[in-house]
């Protein structure tokens, strides 16, 4: 029973699946491509002055601010570490706005574009292994969750018992909770 699930705070916590790990397992695969495909087109992309109209960029910051920055902290740390690291995030953003404008005359410039780019790749590098660390852990939920437990494990915390699998803008989690209600229809 301890492959399917983890005894939290007293109650049980379905763990995922074969098919949940192959899904976790394309998802590393995806976003190593990504990153990969961010890393070769490199700076000179990222500072283009097209390069702010491009949604892709803005869907990937804006994901790295709320995953990245937010639930993955607060998933580690505890609650208060999501807002702290946004806000420390949104002063450093700011510092760097301000010292682009100042130097550059622009605002899409560096370094507030290294700061954007490295973070976003950085992002999509971690989301890749923390797909991968939710392979091994059986971590359910979205692909940070993975480094999320990784963090409490490590930090010899457990889960609060009110915890619940992140939300997962992929549907990972949808595709978690089938496989649970299949397996436990299967037991019955």
């Amino acid at each position: 029973m301890q492959n399917d699930t983890t005894r939290r705070a007293g109650t049980d916590i379905p763990r995922i699946r074969p098919i949940g790990r192959l899904a976790r397992i394309v998802g590393a695969i995806i976003m190593t491509l990504f990153a990969l495909d961010w890393l070769e087109a490199g700076m000179t992309w990222f500072g283009e002055s097209s390069t702010p109209a491009n949604l892709s960029v803005w869907l990937v910051t804006g994901l790295a601010v709320f995953y990245g920055l937010h639930q993955l902290p607060e998933s580690g740390f505890g609650k208060p570490w999501g807002r702290r690291t946004v806000a420390v995030s949104g002063v450093a953003l700011a510092f760097a706005a301000v010292a682009a404008i100042s130097l550059n005359d622009g605002l899409w410039a560096p370094p507030l574009t290294t700061l954007l780019f490295w973070f976003d790749v950085g992002f999509l590098i971690a989301v890749a292994i923390s797909y991968l660390v939710a392979v091994f852990l059986g971590t359910p939920g979205c692909e940070v969750g993975g480094l999320g437990e990784l963090i409490r494990r490590l930090r010899g915390v457990p889960d609060p018992a009110d915890h619940e699998a992140m939300w997962c803008i992929a549907g990972i989690h949808h595709l978690d909770q089938w496989e649970a209600d299949r397996t436990r229809a299967k037991m019955r």
